[in-house]
């Protein structure tokens, strides 16, 4: 039974001593207590107070799909959540992300044969590259966890991991990975539908308790079997390839740290760049996604190397890590050395300038002693910062090549 925990002692124990004593057994034998659903301050809905949310405008307004997952996710067992408008834009959003992610995935099947079975689309096997694996592991992973917490009653918390799955992982690294083997018509293209159909159907699945609506038009669109996703038997999650996910994630952060880097040093997004890798154990793994590190961090192919070996420390660079992989990106492919000196000497004379007015500041006994301690404290910190960016300035010098 599911119901509110303020009623739990004056109706759902007399619901149970009733049902012994009329029917002698128990009427049920799990009750799930879910807490008051509150404004975005706690208080309690009221028509006096004029802070009641209607459910039927916000699903008018955003979708029932939408309302409905804000409430699950933010909600735990017996606890009252709060409910705000923005919550459940940002729950739109995610069925739009969803929406165009599918409808990306149902173009590039486009004449690739897809393999169907009693179940549904075919696992990929075979020839399979690091990116399907590793999505194909964190389906799995996803799975199984999200199987667990809704046998333990823990709806929100499923919700929440099945939604970064899809948003953080599937969208924005398996799906951008995916656009640069079929742009390509790399000869695993069919893999690559073959994943995307498998994987897109099967979330469509996870997600479907929490946005009913979404789920079952989109998968109508994609190879499926069966009358309706409501009758579709819950996917089942193979055991995780640890080994993928490791490799993944190492190529991952080397990309989030080459873009880094290149927003640092205020490099044009459509400027490609080289870079010098020292791999380890991972340069097999690397080499074997070049295409898909090259394209999403702006590298030029025909300028990344792959060094065995330790790494060694190169002039005029700006060094990357990631875990144990070290990445060497040369400064002259970022930016135009002579101006960005210019930029950086003129920056650091504003900063000497800075940090001279705070000293001076400070050095005055008479202002020290007089102004309030907040005023002196934001002098102390206007010292600290400028003193931190003249490091950095001169660092930044340094790594340029500049006494």
């Amino acid at each position: 039974m599911e119901t509110g925990y303020e009623i739990i002692f004056n109706w759902v124990a007399r619901m149970v001593f009733f049902g012994i004593e009329m029917m002698g057994e128990v009427p049920f034998h799990t009750v799930y207590l879910h807490g008051i659903v509150r404004d975005i301050e706690g208080a309690k809905m009221s028509k006096t107070k004029g802070n009641v949310i209607d459910p039927i405008e916000v699903s008018s307004e955003y979708g029932a799909d939408a309302l409905r997952f804000t409430l699950v996710t933010q909600a735990t067992p017996g606890n009252d959540s709060r409910l705000s408008i923005p919550k459940v834009e940002s729950s739109r959003n995610f069925g739009t992300k969803l929406w165009n992610a599918t409808r990306f995935a149902l173009r590039s099947l486009g004449d690739h044969p897809i393999s169907v079975d009693s179940e549904g689309p075919v696992r990929p096997t075979g020839d399979l590259a690091l990116a399907d694996k590793w999505i194909l592991s964190r389906l799995d992973q996803v799975t199984r966890s999200s199987t667990r917490l809704f046998e333990s009653y823990l709806f929100g918390e499923a919700g929440r991991q099945i939604q970064d799955y899809i948003w953080s992982e599937l969208c924005d690294w398996y799906i951008e990975a995916a656009k640069v083997r079929l742009r390509d018509g790399a000869s695993g293209g069919d893999v690559v539908a073959q994943t995307l159909a498998y994987t897109i159907e099967r979330s469509l699945r996870l997600l479907h308790p929490f946005m009913p609506f979404i789920t079952e038009a989109l998968w109508q669109q994609v190879p499926h079997v069966g009358k309706s996703i409501m009758v579709t038997p819950w996917p089942r999650g193979d055991e995780p390839d640890s080994k993928a996910e490791d490799e993944f994630a190492v190529l991952m952060e080397l990309v989030r740290g080459i873009r880094n880097a290149r927003s640092e040093a205020g490099v044009e997004p459509a400027r490609w760049i080289g870079a010098d890798i020292w791999a380890g154990e991972y340069s097999q793994a690397l080499q074997g996604s070049r295409t898909e590190l090259s394209v999403l961090a702006r590298l030029a192919d025909d300028h990344v190397m792959f060094h065995e070996g330790a790494a060694e420390k190169r002039e005029r660079a700006l060094t990357v890590l990631a875990g144990p992989v070290v990445a060497s990106l040369p400064l002259a492919d970022l930016v135009d050395l002579g101006a960005e000196r210019e930029r950086l000497l003129k920056d650091l004379e504003e900063a000497k300038t800075e940090r001279g007015r705070a000293e001076a500041q400070l050095a005055n006994e008479s202002f020290i002693s007089r102004a309030p301690e907040k005023v002196v404290q934001v002098q102390r910190e206007r010292l600290v910062l400028a003193s931190d960016r003249i490091a950095t300035l001169a660092r930044r010098l340094e790594d340029l090549g500049s006494a």
